[in-house]
């Protein structure tokens, strides 16, 4: 079809002064174009078609001598071939999903935070971590990423609206209960330890396991596999009271808790140091010398500063 040479024909059957063959011609197609189209339109949207028909079209539309409702049609097909059809689609396409906006919560070292979510269920952040979270819980499920660090979770139930705490590369899915998810990237280990209720673990599609409460899944980060273990879960979600617990860990842990809660970088002075397994209490309202006392007590160990590090030997 010659779009310029239908223009022409259309903009004179709206005149009045087509003759019989173009009106016949434009009424055809037009019928032709109403078959196909017209019932994908509700009665809102033909509406918005017409209002949008005759603010584009004004004086065209008004000036004619006779104005009835075929006359809004057949302007309305106008705006098709002139290039504004995609004004009908969009408004008898399906509303789009819309966007969902979220809250970034970040923390610095030796800070804690506490937040409230939109359904009522409270997060608390523990040092150098990162969450995201939505501004209102429109989906069907409620999302929160975990980006970095660790964070204790209070979910409140909502059987209609499983909660969920994406922290790669591990999704934990509940209805309503509290965990703890421990997810430093600077530890070869991503913690889930589950406090209350039951929570599902997965990868990706694949479910890992369930856990119940005092049960701990440890993920390793380098090769994919899981242990799951019972523990005493007071003790994982103690450092949001201002405790730290580390049972057997090795020093990279002990070092990220220095430096999350003190902001300093602490070294091993020797392999020995290096080696060494650490079992102890942290508290944050205790200076860090002291901290360091006590390390040095429990494995006959000296520690000096150097520079913004402090080495242990």
């Amino acid at each position: 079809m010659d779009i310029r040479k239908f223009r022409n024909q259309l903009a004179r059957y709206l005149k009045g002064t087509s003759n019989e063959t173009e009106t016949a011609i434009i009424e055809a197609w037009y019928k032709s174009y109403q078959n196909e189209r017209s019932e994908q339109l509700t009665d809102h949207s033909r509406q918005q078609i017409k209002q949008a028909m005759q603010q584009r079209i004004g004086k065209a539309v008004h000036s004619s001598p006779v104005i009835d409702r075929s006359i809004y049609r057949i302007a309305a097909s106008i705006l098709l071939v002139s290039g504004l059809g995609l004004l009908a689609y969009q408004f008898s396409k399906p509303t789009a999903i819309l966007k969902i906006t979220f809250i970034t919560i970040q923390t610095r070292a030796g800070q804690v935070k506490q937040f409230v979510l939109p359904d009522s269920s409270v997060i608390w952040i523990n040092a150098a971590s990162k969450v995201r979270v939505p501004s209102t819980f429109n989906d069907a499920v409620r999302q929160v990423y975990l980006d970095e660090g660790e964070a204790f979770f209070e979910v409140k139930h909502n059987r209609l609206k499983p909660f969920k705490v994406t922290t790669v590369p591990l999704q934990v899915q509940v209805m309503g209960t509290s965990f703890n998810i421990k997810a430093y990237k600077a530890l070869p280990q991503l913690n889930v330890t589950v406090s209350t209720g039951k929570v599902g673990v997965s990868q990706g599609s694949k479910l890992l396991t369930f856990l119940t409460p005092g049960s701990q899944l440890s993920y390793s980060r380098s090769n994919g596999l899981f242990t799951q273990k019972t523990v005493t879960a007071l003790e994982s979600q103690s450092w949001k009271d201002g405790d730290t617990y580390l049972n057997h860990v090795k020093f990279e842990e002990l070092s990220l808790v220095f430096k999350n809660m003190y902001a300093i970088n602490l070294k091993a002075g020797s392999k020995r140091v290096h080696d060494y397994l650490f079992t102890l209490r942290i508290k944050r309202n205790l200076e860090a010398t002291e901290t360091l006392k006590l390390i040095s007590l429990m494995h006959n160990a000296h520690f000096r500063k150097e520079g913004n590090e402090v080495v242990l030997y």
